[in-house]
């Protein structure tokens, strides 16, 4: 029965190359598998998850690559060191005691995108303009290629295609989950329990306390039944020159309220159709802290 279990969890990673399509236990066996075929110990955790164009794969830590270039006595030298354009880049040579022998690059680019504070999205974007990399930058810059150069060889020779810890912050919209982290709450999906009791609404608003800490990185939807009610709206543009609207609703079950913004044309559009005595469904996701809307469906008058 094991072994037809490993089959199916392994048909289903090389078929959709997703591992979120794996149930916890099955990317335990999975995970597990993995350590085993290249002599790592899981409970080093050697890898993590991340979400990348939609779906789940495995990256190397520097636990991993340290431990394979150990196990497997990978001797790494540095071949060449070249600067080319805007770019770093350093070529090391890996290896094996039986004689293979790889090579891989490691490059980092020497400037950087200019970022200013956005109070709406609390953090800093960018502005389009480029800038030389600071002195402390740049000598962080150089030695981050050496290491990723080591690192993608030991990887190559070691027969694991995958990306190192040192690739990711250069991916765009690539996010990391920590091993053992729930990919999506099962929480989340639960109907809230109707307000017809004093005890099931302090229930539901319990559950929506957890809610907002389970899901801070997570995109989210309120269930079914969940309709707001507007109890003020503003516009605005962000220093990074986004237009934006800040809306204030008010669960209509529970009594809670709560601030979502909208950055998209379309959305902002739909906020400004809405009136106070309009009740209405919201689509939203958490982005960096904030609640964003994804849809707005008007569903009557509020009573």
């Amino acid at each position: 029965m094991a072994e037809v279990m490993d089959l199916s969890i392994m048909e289903k990673v090389v078929i959709q190359g997703d591992l979120s399509s794996l149930k916890p236990e099955e990317r335990f066996v999975y995970y597990t598998k993995v350590c085993e075929s290249v002599g790592l110990n899981p409970l080093t955790k050697p890898f993590d998850y991340l979400k990348l164009d939609g779906k789940l794969v495995l990256y190397a830590k520097r636990d991993a690559t340290d431990q394979l270039r150990k196990i497997q006595n990978i001797s790494i030298t540095i071949t060449s060191r070249e600067k080319v354009g805007d770019v770093y880049c350093v070529t090391a040579r890996g290896t094996t005691q039986d004689g293979r022998t790889d090579e891989s690059i490691g490059a980092v680019s020497l400037t950087k995108e200019e970022k200013l504070w956005d109070e709406m999205r609390n953090r800093k974007v960018p502005t389009g303009r480029i800038l030389p990399l600071t002195a402390d930058e740049l000598a962080n810059a150089i030695m981050k290629a050496e290491t990723k150069a080591k690192r993608r060889v030991t990887l190559s020779l070691s027969g694991l295609g995958m990306m190192d810890e040192s690739e990711i912050e250069t991916v765009e919209d690539a996010e990391r989950i920590e091993v053992g982290e729930p990919i999506q709450s099962t929480q989340q999906n639960k109907k809230k329990p109707s307000s017809g009791s004093t005890s099931s609404t302090q229930s539901g608003s319990s559950e929506n306390k957890g809610q907002k800490n389970a899901t801070s990185t997570k995109p989210a939807t309120p269930s079914s039944g969940d309709f707001y009610r507007m109890l003020d709206m503003a516009t605005g543009v962000s220093p990074g020159g986004v237009t934006f609207a800040k809306l204030r609703v008010v669960n209509v079950a529970t009594g809670e309220e709560s601030v979502v913004l909208a950055n998209t044309p379309v959305t902002i559009e739909q906020i400004n159709a809405l009136s106070n005595n309009s009740q209405f469904e919201i689509e939203f996701e958490m982005n960096n802290g904030f609640k964003m809307v994804k849809s707005i469906a008007i569903v009557g008058e509020a009573a």
